[in-house]
């Protein structure tokens, strides 16, 4: 890096990626800020530049003691242990000393003392709850919320008929027989990660579960048809909840949407059939990649609006491992949900390799994606053309 990126990097001021130091602080400070970046993807600290930006620069002998001291802190002080780089840039009002701290590989990283931090905008903020502590340990791949037993539930509340049809297709063969005396049964179920200690996990009610509406009320679709084009609209064609095992969220979204595609009028006769607006493709590769890959330990639903210029699929968490939406529009794939995507080829129509954005967005190019990061939440838009503004109640 050279003066003018330097100076370039400082005009965009301080965000979550970036911070700016007129010295160091104490090491019980830094320490915490070198976690923050680690847990939050990374970023620099600039120290010899004050909060409005202006440099103020450090003496050679300065900034040497800062590279030293910011690697000892790093290394002495982080859990687990941390390496990071820095590199003094010479400026026309005195050397600036850039930190450079990587995404961490080994996440979560918390201080000497077991507090684990996460930026905030230009700040850092302590992880508190139980809930974000959990979803810190899964971007690590230490955590599955899909393996984790939902303590209300029993095996009554899993849908044994549907599991072994599901087993019969799958494997070519009939499941052991689920009698009391059968210990090979409950072993099929327990090696499959679907239900643990007479309880059944996340990813069994999900794939194969009963009374989702009570045993696991956040994980739904909301879908709202509105009238006009913003969410603060207090005037829509259609609403609905749908809950229920990870197919029926599927066909439940898929159908409201379909109710909605199927209303354009593509020219012809009177009586002629309408073609849809959207393909329907690009509803199923968006939906399902939505219910497979959002973060179930966020305790929130998967809202699907329709608006008058565009659709939106919002689902909770972040990109998961440090995926990009560049990297989702050339079809590269990263599993937040390994079991469930498991199954998912043999219950849904989900293959798991990439290829469905990659075919969603050859059929309709008009996506975009947002990776909302301090929200937790990622959301995918389907733009519509002009034709599609002209609403019309559904029957």
């Amino acid at each position: 890096m050279e003066e003018f990126e330097l100076r370039s990097q400082i005009l965009l001021g301080e965000d979550s990626t970036r911070q700016f130091k007129r010295e160091p602080s104490a090491d019980t400070k830094m320490v915490g800020e070198i976690v923050a970046f680690a847990n939050s993807g990374g970023g620099r600290i600039f120290v010899g530049v004050e909060k409005n930006g202006t440099i103020v620069g450090l003496t050679g002998a300065e900034a040497e003691k800062v590279g030293e001291d910011m690697a000892k802190i790093a290394w002495d002080s982080v859990r687990p242990p941390f390496s990071i780089l820095s590199k003094s840039i010479p400026t026309g009002d005195g050397i600036v000393v850039v930190i450079e701290i990587s995404d961490g590989a080994s996440k979560p990283y918390c201080d000497n003392k077991g507090v684990y931090w996460v930026k905030n905008g230009p700040d850092k903020r302590r992880v508190q709850s139980p809930e974000e502590l959990a979803r810190l340990f899964q971007s690590g791949e230490k955590l599955y919320a899909e393996s984790q037993v939902v303590a209300a539930s029993t095996l009554g509340d899993f849908d044994h008929e549907r599991f072994e049809r599901f087993y019969e297709t799958k494997y070519s063969e009939t499941p052991p027989s689920r009698s009391e005396e059968s210990e090979a049964y409950q072993r099929i179920l327990e090696n499959l990660e679907l239900v643990d200690s007479g309880r059944v996990t996340l990813a069994g009610l999900l794939l194969f579960g009963k009374r989702l509406s009570v045993l696991l009320p956040e994980m739904k679709i909301d879908a709202i048809w509105f009238k006009g084009t913003e969410r603060a609209s207090s005037e829509w064609y259609d609403q609905r909840t749908i809950s229920g095992t990870l197919v029926e969220q599927y066909d439940g979204g898929i159908g409201f949407l379909k109710r909605w595609n199927s209303r354009q009028q593509s020219g012809g006769s009177f009586n002629q059939a309408g073609k849809p607006e959207v393909p329907e493709t690009v509803f199923e590769e968006l939906l399902v990649n939505a219910l497979m890959h959002r973060d179930y330990f966020i305790k929130d639903s998967i809202k699907l609006f329709i608006f008058d210029d565009h659709i939106e699929i919002r689902s909770p968490g972040k990109l998961p491992n440090s995926l990009t939406v560049d990297q989702i529009r050339r079809g590269v794939r990263r599993s937040r949900n390994v079991l469930l995507a498991s199954f998912a080829p043999d219950l849904l129509n989900f293959r798991g390799v990439g290829s469905g954005i990659v075919r969603a967005l050859k059929a309709w190019p008009s996506l975009s994606w947002v990776n909302d990061i301090e929200s937790e939440e990622v959301v995918v838009s389907i733009g519509l053309s002009a034709d599609a503004s002209a609403t019309a109640p559904p029957a």
